[in-house]
């Protein structure tokens, strides 16, 4: 399979030239806003601040969020600027991208450390000032059981796609928990992808390994076998999309392939640069990248001949 990368004029790029781009020439080169902040306290900072303002700049009418559980630390941030500045959420509404299943397809319990919706209940929800908060709700948690409740949910608080969608890349470029979608003997066209929405997935490839180290402490038999994810369809119609690269060094190459590849579904987030518009045609995104020099300098690996 050729990769395919271009510049913000369409000019082909090869790999190699992707990869060793200077940092401070990812912005120029792709076309899309790359917020480099010094640290990760900043980072964080930064990205509670962007959707504090977003909110605000609403002027207390209806906004709807589709937000990742990684990265989690800018909501603790968020809370305290929210708390602190008597932001009403009331008229928040919010979609959790995906959940964790057990070897038997359901959702894993709230307890249960690796749960989303725990995290989200401890570091965001429980955290805001009770006068302040959106009724639970208005928060939407996808689970073995309510795909069709969370695709009605879309189609009725987000006839047009959220307004925003805070978003993550991982190392095989999933997005949520989309990843290629072939594999084995399932074949599916970009067509189909892009229509595919809140389904059951396996969890493969090197997102266990990511999600042991990052989560599990190394130990790969403590992440669960199958997730429930929001689909494409769903996140590639956002009206904006933030997407935070916050991981290390290996996330050089997510951030890159993310900026200049040709939008496939073989890395899912080089979708991250395309909207799908209520009538199905495609434009392009209103994209911001945020990270830190960790995961926007440059990358000399090759492949041996």
């Amino acid at each position: 399979m050729k990769r395919e990368y271009y510049d913000k004029d369409g000019r082909e790029m090869s790999k190699e030239e992707v990869y060793r781009l200077p940092p401070e020439e990812l912005e120029e080169r792709s076309g899309i806003p790359v917020k480099v902040l010094p640290d990760y306290e900043k980072l964080y900072d930064a990205v509670a601040e962007m959707m504090v303002q977003f909110i605000q700049e609403t002027g207390g009418k209806k906004v709807t969020m589709i937000l990742p559980v990684g990265p989690t630390q800018q909501y603790p941030v968020f809370v305290k600027k929210v708390n602190e500045r008597g932001i009403n959420l009331k008229n928040l509404w919010t979609f959790n991208m995906d959940e964790f299943l057990d070897r038997n397809g359901r959702t894993i319990p709230e307890s249960y450390p690796l749960s989303f919706k725990g995290d989200m209940m401890r570091n965001f929800y429980r955290l805001i000032r009770p006068e302040l908060r959106m009724p639970l709700e208005q928060m939407h948690f996808p689970r073995h059981d309510n795909f069709d409740e969370i695709d009605e949910a879309f189609d009725t608080h987000a006839p047009d796609g959220v307004d925003l969608c805070l978003a993550a890349v991982g190392p095989e470029g999933h997005i949520a928990f989309n990843e290629d979608p072939n594999f084995n003997h399932v074949e599916v066209t970009e067509e189909e992808f892009l229509q595919d929405r809140t389904r059951l997935v396996l969890v493969k490839t090197s997102t266990v390994d990511m999600d042991a180290l990052v989560a599990g402490c190394g130990d790969r038999t403590v992440i669960p076998p199958f997730a429930v994810t929001i689909g494409p369809h769903d996140i590639v119609r956002a009206k904006r999309t933030e997407v935070v690269f916050f991981a290390g060094q290996w996330h050089r190459t997510s951030l890159r392939e993310t900026l200049f590849r040709k939008p496939t579904m073989h890395f899912p987030g080089s979708l991250l640069k395309i909207r799908k518009k209520r009538d199905g045609s495609f434009e392009k995104q209103n994209i911001t990248v945020w990270t830190t020099p960790v995961e926007s300098g440059t990358i000399f690996s090759k492949t041996m001949s």
